[in-house]
């Protein structure tokens, strides 16, 4: 029209595969440690992750490949196998207690129990990502059985500490349940029979 100005078009935001995948995955960890794998949505975590449910499905395929992809990345080549055998126990408490440590692993793990894939999924993850290296790392012929003691042992003392709101724990029960937390876990280390 003349006398009319026209109308500029909005310049296509560039996308960075990059940054929306790994904003999906904080979205996901996030979401699947604190609500559960059976009460968690694709359009909640879509939303979180301020993108759209259709896309977050492109990039993983559906809610259990999410999922997997989630707790993959929750799990990178287990760091904690950096520390020395003789701290490990007690880095290991500090970590799981620690408020600025997100620590989603163990609860993402344990709040996957109600959907059968997702546990399976778990499983085979924690099994690959978690219970193998740290066998590796602990060695002897009972490492696989102390590994997964101290697993089973850091997920249900982050979920009782971290996740639920259990207010009958005091300041000085929570340290009677770290130094037994790091004693357990420092016999599992050392190899010694229970």
């Amino acid at each position: 029209m003349p006398g009319t100005t026209p109308r500029k078009r909005p310049v296509p935001r560039k996308r960075d595969a990059d940054a929306t995948r790994a904003r999906i995955l904080e979205a996901a960890q996030r979401a699947f440690s604190e609500t559960g794998y059976s009460h968690t949505g694709i359009r909640e975590i879509a939303r979180l992750a301020e993108t759209s449910s259709t896309l977050l499905l492109r990039y993983f395929g559906s809610k259990a490949g999410l999922f997997e992809a989630a707790l993959e990345a929750a799990m990178p080549a287990y760091a904690t196998l950096e520390w020395a055998k003789a701290d490990y126990a007690a880095r290991l408490a500090d970590a799981l207690l620690d408020p600025a440590n997100m620590v989603r692993p163990p609860l993402m793990i344990a709040l996957a129990s109600g959907d059968p894939e997702a546990a399976a999924i778990a499983a085979r993850v924690t099994e690959a990502r978690a219970i193998r290296p740290l066998a590796d790392w602990l060695g002897g012929e009972d490492a696989h059985r102390r590994s997964l003691a101290i697993a089973m042992a850091a997920t249900g003392f982050a979920t009782y500490l971290r996740q639920l709101p259990l207010t009958s724990i005091d300041a000085a029960e929570r340290a009677r349940l770290r130094d037994w937390f790091v004693a357990t876990v420092d016999a599992l280390v050392a190899g010694n029979r229970d």
